[in-house]
C-alpha cells in the first residue's frame, strides 16, 4: 500500500486511543525504566479498521526514538518519528513527492548530536526523510544526558502523544535516579 504525504498527515491528525486487551483506554500510566521500551496499539474510534503502532525506544546510550506507524494487514508504514542522539542520512534526490519543507535537507547527513524528526514521503523507504528539530514545530528540541533527562523524556513522550492526537490520558511515573 502506498500513501501520500498528505494522507500521512491526515492520519496523524485523526483522534486515536490506546487499545489494551481489546479495550479502548481512557487513561494509561507508564512506568519509566532504563533503558525504556514500550509499544502501544492505537485505533480511531470512528474507524476500527485503521490500526496504528506507537513505539518508544531508549538505548543504554540514551538514543531515543519515538515513532508512529500505520498498520495494514502485513505491512507497516512509518508516519512520524522523532530521533534524539541518533544519526541519519536523507536521500540524495528529491522527487515531486517530497514536500517543500523537506527539500532543503536533500542529502543531509545528521550527526548523533543533530536531533531530527522523520516524515513519511511517498516513493521512499519508511521514514527516509528528516529535518532538524530546530526547523520543526515539535517543541522539545533536545534531550541531554543530565539530571533532568527523565523529566524531559517523560514530557517528550506526552508531547509526541499530543502531536499524533492520542486522546488517552497519559501519566508517567518518572524513573528516579
Amino acid at each position: 500500500m502506498e500513501i501520500t504525504y498528505e494522507q500521512a498527515q491526515n492520519m496523524l491528525n485523526l483522534p486515536k486511543k490506546i487499545v489494551e486487551n481489546d479495550k479502548l483506554l481512557d487513561k494509561l500510566i507508564i512506568h519509566q525504566k532504563f533503558p525504556f521500551f514500550a509499544r502501544f496499539e492505537l485505533v480511531t474510534e470512528s474507524n476500527y479498521d485503521l490500526n496504528f503502532l506507537w513505539e518508544i525506544k531508549q538505548s543504554k546510550k540514551n538514543r531515543i526514538r519515538i515513532s508512529l506507524h500505520y498498520q495494514d494487514n502485513d505491512s507497516k508504514i512509518g508516519l512520524l518519528r522523532v530521533d534524539y542522539n541518533g544519526g541519519h542520512r536523507n536521500p540524495e534526490f528529491a522527487t515531486e513527492h517530497v514536500p517543500e519543507k523537506l527539500r532543503p535537507f536533500t542529502g543531509k547527513e545528521f550527526t548523533i548530536k543533530e536531533h531530527h524528526i522523520h516524515y513519511h514521503v511517498q516513493g521512499y523507504s519508511s521514514l527516509a526523510w528528516a529535518i532538524p528539530l530546530t526547523e520543526d514545530d515539535f517543541a522539545i528540541k533536545e534531550i541531554n544526558d543530565n539530571e533532568e533527562l527523565n523529566s524531559i523524556f517523560a514530557n517528550t513522550i506526552k508531547l509526541f502523544a499530543k502531536t499524533i492526537n492520542i486522546e488517552t490520558e497519559i501519566s508517567i511515573n518518572e524513573l528516579l535516579l
